[in-house]
């Protein structure tokens, strides 16, 4: 697929290969729920953000939103074209299309993420209907209404689980990992690490902070 460029911006392929499956356990204790949830949170924040810099001139910036859902977008289009070539390059125009009409983007309505693939899905179906190609009715209405969400989540799970893995010192990332991944509590985690409680407190209260400044 051919390299592309927004006006005034600088190169960016949409091209990549997939990211590793995730592993290891993950409960589904309710503090996992509530991080996802704080760093959502902070993730729409800093999209809001990153569009409204682009749509007052600063249009450099909008090469963070596709590198956040580029992976997912492909995936989601090739669902349909059942082709990857096609679907990157689909994608690809979504992302454009996105990028000329942001002023007209409304965050009051729905997230960035939604709007986008509700992009794509659009030119998925044009592109179908150009190369006569027939999908049925129930399986455009499947794609369109779940594979979406599905993987603007899984994007940003992997976006949080890398800043996670980033965090500094070590033991930031490790009490993270051991309340919000394994569900242990603040007493369990300063057992294992042979710390006091209320230095788990002060770190996970760091770590929370280091992710805030590092997901906005």
């Amino acid at each position: 697929m051919a390299e592309w460029e927004f006006p005034a911006a600088k190169t960016h392929s949409l091209k990549t290969s997939l990211p590793p499956a995730t592993t290891g356990r993950q409960a589904p204790h309710t503090p996992m729920k509530l991080f996802y949830s704080f760093t959502r949170i902070l993730r729409a924040m800093d999209e809001n953000t990153i569009i409204k810099s682009v749509v007052d001139g600063d249009v450099n910036q909008f090469e963070q939103l596709v590198t956040r859902y580029n992976i997912g977008l492909i995936i989601h289009c090739e669902r349909f074209t059942r082709d990857r070539q096609t679907a990157e390059d689909i994608a690809q125009e979504a992302c454009i299309t996105a990028f000329t009409r942001l002023g007209q983007f409304d965050a009051d309505k729905s997230r960035f993420s939604t709007w986008l693939y509700k992009i794509a899905t659009n030119k998925a179906i044009d592109y179908l209907r150009a190369q006569k190609r027939v999908l049925p009715s129930e399986d455009i209405d499947s794609i369109a209404e779940t594979a979406a969400p599905d993987y603007a989540a899984q994007e940003e799970r992997r976006h949080v689980r890398d800043a996670v893995a980033n965090l500094q010192p070590p033991n930031h990332r490790q009490v993270v990992e051991a309340y919000y991944w394994h569900g242990k509590s603040y007493q369990q985690i300063a057992d294992d690490m042979s710390v006091p409680i209320n230095t788990v407190r002060t770190w996970l209260r760091r770590a929370k902070a280091q992710l805030r400044s590092d997901l906005s």
